[in-house]
């Protein structure tokens, strides 16, 4: 920090009496001794030390200084101590942003986390909005792609895939589904995030297609968009991980498979690769390790 040197070397000198001694003391040249001090005083705007050609002592000034002197040289030294230990330990406390339905599928990997790194608190924020993770003070966020913050440091988890279900009964009441546009004269589930609701994307021949439903219910949790599936009350394009188990139980119908793109990547975003604590270093490590189980978690099975 600046001046920081310049107070250990006025320190030391008014512990020795002497120039020379506090060089040899620092194993620092005379000169860079007496440099240092020069631009203290210069920096200070006062005269620090009364100097004869036989005798160095501090003055009136320096020796009301001397003591504020030691107590910032000790400040910064347990700041630098303090520092260092978070940079090589995985202490302290996580904040992380990301939308609730992936916090809610990644539960199992954050408790495994929590398990390995019990010196590490998580904190979340489950916020569906797009957060400036500075202003937040979000050490990450998990978003989904694609990203438009280039500024942003973004790794590639995994791809989270879409699924359109429906009650098995509805299914068995409904007209046939030959294109896409068929499934408007079907009861529908849909989502919205702050109002933008979320469209139904198919692709066909190589052709996307963005369905705009008349929707019989509009929801804003994705969790409740099941449940109401469950009940028949609608067909709903939701993220496989919430409904691979239920399609598995035959309690849901996985419709139009064969139309339903790719799905969303999923990105680990954080502000800053340099100076990144223990604790940033180690969790972005383990996610890296568990590529494999999010997959699965994110989409109920392996892809």
């Amino acid at each position: 920090m600046k001046y920081s040197s310049e107070l250990v070397v006025f320190i030391e000198v008014a512990r020795l009496g002497s120039f020379a001694e506090a060089a040899r003391s620092l194993n620092l040249p005379t000169t860079t001794i007496s440099r240092k001090i020069q631009l203290l005083e210069t920096e200070l705007d006062v005269r620090l030390f009364n100097r004869t050609t036989r005798s160095l002592s501090l003055s009136e000034v320096g020796e009301r200084l001397l003591p504020r002197a030691k107590l910032v040289v000790d400040t910064v030294r347990e700041l630098k101590d303090e520092a260092t230990f978070h940079k090589a330990n995985p202490v302290g406390t996580l904040h992380i942003s990301a939308p609730a339905t992936v916090f809610y599928l990644l539960a199992p990997l954050f408790s495994a986390f929590s398990a390995k790194y019990s010196s590490i608190k998580l904190e979340f924020d489950s916020s569906s909005r797009t957060k400036d993770l500075t202003a937040e003070r979000a050490d990450f966020a998990l978003r989904l792609g694609p990203l438009n913050d280039s500024s942003l440091i973004a790794l590639p988890i995994s791809r989270l895939n879409y699924s359109l279900v429906a009650h098995k009964q509805l299914v068995e009441n409904q007209p046939l589904i030959k294109t896409p546009e068929d499934l408007l004269k079907w009861p529908s589930i849909l989502n919205h995030n702050d109002g933008l609701i979320l469209p139904w994307r198919f692709m066909v021949q190589g052709e996307s297609i963005d369905l705009t439903m008349d929707h019989s219910l509009l929801l804003d949790d994705l969790l409740i968009s099941v449940q109401m599936a469950l009940q028949g009350a609608g067909v709903a394009y939701l993220p496989t991980g919430l409904v691979q188990q239920h399609i598995d139980e035959g309690k849901l119908i996985s419709l139009c498979k064969e139309w339903i793109p790719q799905g969303r990547e999923l990105y680990l975003v954080y502000p800053d690769k340099q100076h990144l604590p223990s604790k940033s270093k180690e969790f972005i490590h383990f996610i890296k390790s568990k590529g494999k189980e999010i997959t699965v978690l994110l989409n109920g099975k392996s892809v």
